[in-house]
């Protein structure tokens, strides 16, 4: 890992970013416009050069194939910036940047501290770990890679603006139980259980589940038992708005969240839920180890054997500290990748 630069702890008001970071469900853009809320002066570039659902799948086996298309995307960024002093170059997940690449961005920007965030886990990102020496900080939302690198800081993800909700004091909700998300791994497998036991405790419930293809539904269906009765209607094919998702959780008493049995981080979905006050049903045993683990809120279940007690619906969400509740926040989380140490 470089150097740390010397820059002014206060703050970001007034200072320059060069921002690159995947497309994610619109959350670069709100971290580009919190950064801008808080003064800072932010040019920002989707950090892939490539954006088809094949180019990003081949991604997974090594960004050189994309070596050359990278290394001209970027040479246009550096020439059309090549005037500018940054402050930060701050770039999220880094799948595409080649150490070439990181190279030349820190000749044309000597004097910019470099801080990568990664909101994945760094087996799924290959060759990420030869990129670190690039960066003077590099922070990552999964604890176990933290532990096993210690060249990274620990930093959970956070809940975005329209995530931050008053609590809930007349419990009156629509919904028992709510799913939001993309269907992948075993997700559907476990939401037709959480499904079938809303139906036995008649429980209301919603889900929305996302896929990127009806290509991939046809392929699921072929290859995933739980997919053989289904049909196309069952899914959506185009994702759902962060301000829908938003209502959907905001009538809803409890959250499903199913993370992917590979990755151990918590999701931005289950960090969302603590924004608005919301009980949480997870597969994810490492939410135990967090500062804002409270059995009363939080229920951990089995992914391969799930028992809920009827109680959890019937209990109160007992409410977070001001410290813990305000840590998760947006702004918490961009101080606290690029300021503090």
């Amino acid at each position: 890992m470089g150097n740390y630069k010397k820059i002014e702890m206060s703050g970001i008001k007034d200072k320059r970013i060069l921002f690159f970071a995947p497309a994610f469900f619109g959350y670069e853009l709100k971290i580009k416009a919190k950064m801008e809320e808080m003064g800072a002066v932010v040019d920002f570039y989707d950090e892939r050069s490539v954006k088809k659902a094949a180019s990003r799948a081949l991604l997974k086996i090594s960004s050189d194939i994309f070596e050359y298309k990278s290394k001209r995307y970027y040479s246009n960024i550096i020439e059309k910036h090549k005037n500018q002093t940054y402050d930060y170059i701050f770039v999220v997940k880094c799948d595409m940047m080649t150490e070439s690449i990181l190279q030349d961005l820190h000749i044309a920007f000597p004097k910019a501290m470099f801080c990568l965030y990664l909101w994945d886990s760094v087996k799924n990102i290959k060759g990420v770990t030869d990129k670190f020496k690039y960066f003077d900080r590099v922070l990552t939302f999964d604890r176990q890679d933290a532990v096993k690198y210690p060249v990274m800081k620990f930093r959970p993800l956070f809940y975005a603006d329209e995530f931050r909700l008053e609590l809930n004091k007349d419990n009156d909700y629509k919904y028992d139980i709510s799913f939001c998300g993309t269907i992948h791994s075993d997700r559907y497998k476990i939401i037709r259980k959480i499904i079938d036991y809303c139906r036995q405790y008649k429980l209301k419930y919603f889900t929305f589940c996302y896929l990127q293809s009806k290509f991939i539904y046809h392929f699921y269906k072929i290859t995933k038992p739980e997919f053989s009765k289904t049909k196309e209607s069952d899914f959506s094919f185009a994702k759902m708005s962060s301000r829908n998702i938003s209502d959907v959780v905001k009538k809803s008493r409890v959250i499903l969240d199913v993370q992917h049995p590979n990755q151990m981080g918590l999701t931005m979905r289950t960090i969302e839920m603590l924004g608005m006050n919301k009980k949480l049903i997870t597969t994810n045993p490492e939410i135990k180890k967090y500062d804002f683990y409270n059995p009363n809120n939080i229920l951990v279940v089995d992914r391969k054997n799930i028992q809920i007690p009827h109680t959890f619906f019937k209990s109160k969400y007992t409410a977070l500290s001001d410290d813990i509740f305000e840590k998760y926040s947006i702004e918490s989380w961009i101080k606290d990748i690029l300021v503090n140490i």
